[in-house]
């Protein structure tokens, strides 16, 4: 099955390229595996001069023929995700979206600048699109585009650590409503705002690690090759939130949160 994937989003790269719009292909993750069904999802993004009309997208996926189960032209349109057509490939739910090389320079100038220190938009995260551009899998790059922005973020810059840093460390300060959660003894409350806690915590810790925030998937794993972090930080971690899941436990959970911010805060003074 793997093997029939790969075979077919060859071809669909291959057609894809042929469109004299597109500058740019690749799949984002870290090693070149595709999922099986039920395992996830592939994200081909495409990076043009102009974003080719809905009928040369419509072509490319005719071209595919029965290997499309199903398909979807202008999935969704604009936004953080740029213009998605939608796939089915054995099972396997594809996104093709399709983004302007200037946009793009232009949002990668901006959140290296810092203008973007926070999620936006129900949980999207700006600097997540830096770490993806990172590690992109470059299937096509008719003018390097691909492999100059590679080059380009290969290095974290020291003023966007900064910028982060002092932003959510600086919003690790307010801790009133995790202290009204905790007086009340109040297990949903504590959990809205543990949630936002750990947010710029990790933001931080990242920051402090000058690695680009992927959002808050595989988390754990990041944290475990960080040079610079509170000992045994990915277990208080899952300590902080375990206790918070139950009113006697919420006192135990901020104190153990209180420990580790006041630790970051050390570590990144030093």
């Amino acid at each position: 099955m793997a093997c029939e994937i790969e075979k077919i989003i060859d071809e669909l790269i291959s057609n894809i390229s042929e469109i004299n719009e597109v500058q740019a292909i690749g799949i984002s993750g870290g090693k070149m595996q595709f999922p099986q069904v039920g395992e996830g999802d592939i994200d081909i993004f495409i990076y043009c001069d102009t974003i080719p009309c809905i009928e040369k997208r419509q072509d490319v996926i005719n071209k595919s023929g029965d290997w499309i189960q199903e398909s979807k032209v202008n999935a969704f349109e604009g936004g953080h995700w740029g213009k998605g057509d939608f796939i089915l490939v054995n099972g396997v739910e594809t996104w093709l979206m399709y983004f302007t090389v200037d946009e793009t320079l232009t949002d990668i100038s901006s959140i290296l600048d810092g203008e973007y220190p926070d999620k936006i938009d129900n949980y999207y995260y700006p600097i997540g699109r830096c770490a993806m551009l990172k590690n992109i899998n470059v299937l096509y790059d008719k003018s390097n585009f691909l492999h100059d922005l590679k080059k380009r973020l290969s290095g974290y810059p020291e003023k966007l650590s900064e910028i982060f840093l002092r932003h959510h460390l600086n919003e690790l300060e307010d801790t009133e409503d995790l202290q009204r959660a905790v007086t009340r003894k109040d297990v949903l409350f504590y959990h809205f705002a543990l949630d936002i806690a750990i947010d710029h915590f990790l933001q931080a810790l990242f920051a402090l690690n000058k690695t680009y925030f992927p959002s808050r998937k595989r988390t754990l794993d990041f944290i475990s090759a960080f040079n610079i972090r509170p000992e045994q930080c990915e277990e208080r971690i899952l300590e902080v939130i375990s206790s918070g899941g139950f009113s006697e436990g919420i006192s135990k959970s901020y104190e153990l949160l209180s420990k580790m911010v006041s630790e970051l805060k050390e570590l990144s003074d030093s």
